[in-house]
């Protein structure tokens, strides 16, 4: 059966959960938002799902952001797309700062400003009036029929003529051949000097790619 693709909606939040938490581990049993404010995955869960309930739009946190690829009536993959704004709204790093502020517990966030030099050496500013791609999943029981770049594609169309962004962590072969195929390419590398960094995230370095307007 061929798949339906659709605006996510409050009742998708535990695949979206889901969909956050496999992007954020990037295929590695290390999940950033757990090590970095030294919580469980299960109590991270829950915080991932309450962010997502407050609907504020304009980042990866957002529901609004995310399309789904909906296959015998439940969810398949999901991705998120949205377009950093540029003008007087805040930007997407600012929107998420917030709402982990809002929803995460104090002692977690002093733990983050503690650590943050562990991470800022991987770290890439999105660029305004860019279409943002990000969280990027497929349920396995759904691979290999390409509904990831049906979301993709669709999330490029939504946007019309403009750049479009992707990061990846700089190991991840497979991503990083689907955006190829989907027109982008690599244009720049982060790579954290912290020893660290490998201890709190997936990998040590990030790519930044990019599709063209003309693409």
């Amino acid at each position: 059966m061929a798949a339906i693709i659709r605006q996510a909606t409050l009742g998708d939040i535990p695949f979206l959960v889901e969909t956050i938490v496999a992007a954020e581990k990037s295929n590695s049993p290390r999940m950033g938002l757990s090590i970095l404010f030294d919580l469980s995955e299960a109590g991270t869960r829950k915080l991932i799902g309450a962010m997502l309930e407050e609907e504020v739009d304009g980042c990866e946190l957002s529901i609004s952001s995310f399309l789904i690829a909906e296959v015998d009536g439940r969810p398949a993959a999901a991705v998120a797309g949205w377009v950093e704004e540029d003008g007087e709204e805040m930007p997407s790093a600012l929107l998420k700062a917030n709402l982990i502020g809002f929803t995460f517990p104090p002692e977690s966030m002093a733990l983050l400003r503690e650590r943050a030099p562990i991470v800022s050496g991987v770290q890439i500013e999105r660029e305004k009036d860019a279409l943002q791609i990000e969280y990027v999943h497929t349920d396995p029981a759904f691979r290999g029929r390409g509904l990831a770049g049906e979301l993709i594609r669709a999330h490029l169309a939504k946007a019309g003529p403009r750049k479009a962004q992707v990061q990846a962590f700089a190991d991840n072969r497979v991503a990083i051949a689907l955006y190829e195929r989907l027109g982008f390419h690599i244009t720049h590398t982060r790579t954290s000097t912290h020893p660290d960094t490998i201890r709190y995230l997936p990998y040590h370095a990030k790519v930044l790619m990019e599709r063209p307007t003309h693409a």
